[in-house]
């Protein structure tokens, strides 16, 4: 059976995530930081793998979306579309507050319409089986958002995930089952910026 190789990348930075506010399936757009997040993300897939990756795919969210066509275009290859089940966990009516003054609201955090854990650990394990079966043997990127990445590895591996950063990039592999190679792997410095330099993959 040929192994599948799979990048689970987070979208970049909005002014919402920026200001600590939850998203959940409301549309927010990334910010500039988030940007360069996202071609950040990308400069790190180069190195994870010289040889090239194959197709991106996304959440149909636009910060993730928009991340994944960043990435796409430094990696010079195609979207692949998006998959709906890669959605940010819904947070009903606490969207648009802090954590704190939701759960000041809502003592023990049960917000209005909050989306469970486990479902969103079974959507997006599902999304993953959908991605690698679109694209048997090959590379993919996959976009998506923090808690599903992090409600993901927790289904998939022993050991707990940690909070997922923007721009992060965890890497899986399927062979019959999914197995987690390496969590929340940040890119290294762009030594264009420093340089005062801007890269083409930002121009």
């Amino acid at each position: 059976m040929n192994t599948t190789r799979l990048a689970l990348v987070r979208h970049g930075r909005t002014d919402w995530n920026r200001r600590g506010l939850l998203q959940g399936s409301t549309d927010v757009p990334l910010d500039e930081v988030g940007r360069e997040q996202a071609r950040g993300a990308a400069r790190l897939l180069d190195l994870l793998d010289p040889t090239g990756w194959d197709t991106v795919v996304s959440s149909p969210l636009s910060r993730a979306y928009d991340t994944g066509r960043i990435v796409a275009a430094h990696l010079c290859i195609g979207m692949s579309g998006t998959i709906p089940d890669l959605a940010e966990r819904t947070y009903g009516d606490a969207e648009g507050s802090t954590r704190e003054d939701a759960e000041a609201r809502w003592p023990g955090g049960n917000f209005p319409g909050l989306e469970p854990l486990g479902a969103v650990a079974t959507r997006g394990v599902r999304a993953l089986d959908v991605a690698a079966a679109m694209h048997p043997g090959c590379r993919i990127v996959v976009v998506s958002h923090g808690a599903l990445i992090r409600a993901v590895l927790d289904r998939l591996s022993p050991e707990p995930a940690p909070r997922i950063v923007n721009g992060a990039v965890s890497e899986l592999e399927w062979s019959g089952r999914w197995v987690v190679r390496s969590v929340n792997r940040t890119a290294p410095p762009d030594p264009d910026a420093r340089a005062g330099r801007v890269s083409s993959a930002a121009r």
